[in-house]
């Protein structure tokens, strides 16, 4: 049965209609609770790196699937480097992102390479850590080209890879990519800077505020200016940041710049979006606990 169904069905055509995509993806997981998680992925894993870009996102869905289902404690090193290869290059060879203006399901399907990547690496915990330098340097290396799409999905899978990068020990690329972006907070394009602040605060959720360089100190003046955006991703993943800097970090920041911060607040707690007014609320309420309610009512 399982020659014949990657024969017949695993095929560059099905990736083109979203109902066989589908069907084929469920099946194949369905199969793969039978057979086992290994069995599967050896005969897709190769055509991670094939020249069509749907048929790449359909097996990275599938990856997804099946690595969620089962885990990988079945797969051997050898099908692991294979399987990190393939992710690597389906993550390299993606196209545009979506932006925030997208339909949900372009949305989903932007996000499906980055979905995939960051179940592999959680599913595979420890044993990452041979990868994590290469992980890391395709982040660097992104982040720095032209492309605001390429930026931004650096940026995203740094948020999503920053705690397995703990979990295996890596602190010290954890250190470094906190440095790299917060050099990318002068980012002109609000998507790409949005996904950067939300990266940061992955990074410095993972890694502590008394580890992270530079540190509040120096990253909260920066964000002040920020909170005026006018992007909602900008905006709630920026406060977000301030509240995670507040609850975590407050003594290393001086009570004046968190008074500015609380000016700046006041604005957004008139935001449209409820998600942003309530994070606005829960950072002020860190903010109150660090430097006293009385100078926060005052604002």
């Amino acid at each position: 049965v399982m020659d014949a169904f990657f024969a017949s069905f695993w095929q560059r055509r099905m990736a083109l209609d979203a109902r066989n995509t589908s069907a084929v993806v469920e099946t194949t997981a369905a199969l793969a609770a039978k057979v086992g998680c290994s069995d599967v992925l050896e005969r897709i894993v190769d055509d991670l790196r094939d020249e069509s870009e749907p048929y790449r996102r359909m097996v990275m869905r599938c990856v997804d699937r099946v690595i969620t289902d089962l885990g990988v404690d079945d797969v051997d090193s050898r099908l692991e480097e294979r399987l990190l290869d393939g992710i690597l290059y389906a993550f390299h060879s993606q196209g545009t992102a979506a932006s925030s203006s997208a339909t949900r399901r372009e949305q989903r399907e932007a996000e499906v390479v980055l979905d995939g990547f960051s179940t592999a690496m959680r599913a595979l915990g420890p044993r990452a850590r041979p990868y994590m330098s290469q992980v890391a340097s395709s982040v660097k290396h992104r982040l720095n080209m032209a492309s605001p799409d390429a930026r931004m999905q650096a940026a995203d899978l740094c948020e999503r890879v920053a705690p397995v990068m703990r979990v295996t020990g890596e602190i010290g690329l954890l250190t470094h990519l906190g440095s790299v972006l917060f050099e990318c907070l002068g980012e002109e394009y609000p998507e790409v800077l949005g996904s950067v602040l939300g990266a940061l605060r992955s990074v410095a959720s993972v890694l502590g505020m008394e580890a992270l360089e530079p540190g509040p100190g120096e990253i909260l003046p920066r964000l002040t200016p920020i909170l005026r955006n006018r992007s909602t991703k900008v905006q709630q993943n920026c406060i977000e940041l301030v509240g995670r800097i507040a609850d975590r970090g407050a003594h290393l920041v001086t009570n004046a710049e968190w008074m500015r911060v609380c000016f700046q607040l006041i604005e957004l707690l008139r935001a449209p979006r409820k998600a942003i007014r309530r994070a606005t609320v829960n950072t002020f309420g860190y903010i109150a606990k660090a430097v006293g309610p009385q100078d926060v009512l005052i604002t």
